[in-house]
């Protein structure tokens, strides 16, 4: 039994909520679908290392950098009453989740319980910037905020005149000949960048070999090594949407109800699964193990 057969087997024992399963290496690809469905997916939160390899792609050509603050790109943007410590928050402080601001900041449209339109927060970056810094950005808590990628969004835009999504599309889906993907956008047009990212098991694989290679995808440099270290994160700890491994060897990325890629860079190997309540904490157990021997 090979262990992408040994994937498959545990998800169909340990859940009946998987959609798909999917391994690619530099010999090929293979996929399993345990039911029938779109050919994308929503994988959540996995659209914030997506939306960081934005920045990442844009510090290479000198554009910005993940220590600039977020008021050196989009003074113009904030409301009139926002709270002066936000000239302080840096990119990298945003995507590390430690701004600063409190967790009402936080827009979850992915959450049934909550309306935007009822809570007046129709306007993502109005709502946000208006946000008080309450904790000193970069070293206050952890406050994990789907909005904070939104803001990174808005930066890309800034800077590209383009939407994230479609500057990605043209500088990363189209060279890892993703298809069918499509995001959400906000009510004014903008990607949202933090979540409501869909797209095939394939496209996640692609992506996944892509950062196993230092960020080289068929003979096309994509992303710098460098800037893949940085994202990827210090070992045991999240990363720019990330999450590194204990030892290093290996990161991944997640998504609510268990949507995840895990890349392999010794192997050159990318794994992802896609479902509902998927079961990640038995997969890390048991089959990332068996990439790494």
């Amino acid at each position: 039994m090979t262990n992408f057969e040994k994937l498959i087997e545990l998800i169909a024992n340990n859940t009946k909520g998987g959609y798909a399963c999917a391994e690619m290496t530099d010999d090929g690809y293979v996929e399993h679908r345990f039911r029938r469905g779109h050919g994308g997916h929503n994988v959540y939160s996995i659209g914030k290392c997506v939306t960081g390899c934005a920045v990442g792609i844009l510090e290479a050509e000198g554009k910005l950098r993940d220590t600039d603050t977020v008021f050196s790109h989009i003074s113009e943007l904030f409301p009139k009453d926002y709270d002066p410590k936000w000239e302080a928050v840096t990119l990298r402080d945003v995507m590390f989740h430690r701004t600063g601001v409190p967790q009402e900041a936080n827009i979850d449209i992915d959450s049934e319980k909550e309306d935007f339109w009822e809570q007046g927060r129709d306007d993502f970056l109005a709502y946000f910037l208006g946000q008080p810094i309450v904790y000193e950005p970069g070293n206050g808590p952890f406050i994990y905020c789907d909005t904070n990628y939104y803001l990174i969004g808005r930066i890309v835009e800034k800077i590209t005149g383009k939407p994230c999504g479609i500057f990605l599309q043209e500088r990363m889906f189209n060279h890892l000949q993703w298809r069918g993907n499509a995001w959400g956008t906000c009510p004014q047009g903008h990607t949202l960048c933090g979540t409501g990212l869909f797209v095939t098991p394939l496209d996640l694989c692609r992506f996944g070999l892509m950062l196993s290679h230092g960020g080289e995808y068929n003979g096309k440099r994509i992303l710098t090594p460098e800037w893949i270290e940085k994202a990827r994160g210090e070992k045991g700890k999240l990363g720019y949407g990330f999450t590194n491994s204990a030892d290093g060897r290996w990161f991944f990325a997640g998504g609510m109800l268990g949507q995840e890629v895990y890349i392999f860079p010794e192997r050159h190997t990318s794994l992802v699964v896609m479902g509902h309540f998927m079961p990640n904490d038995e997969i890390k157990k048991e089959i990332v193990p068996l990439y790494l021997d």
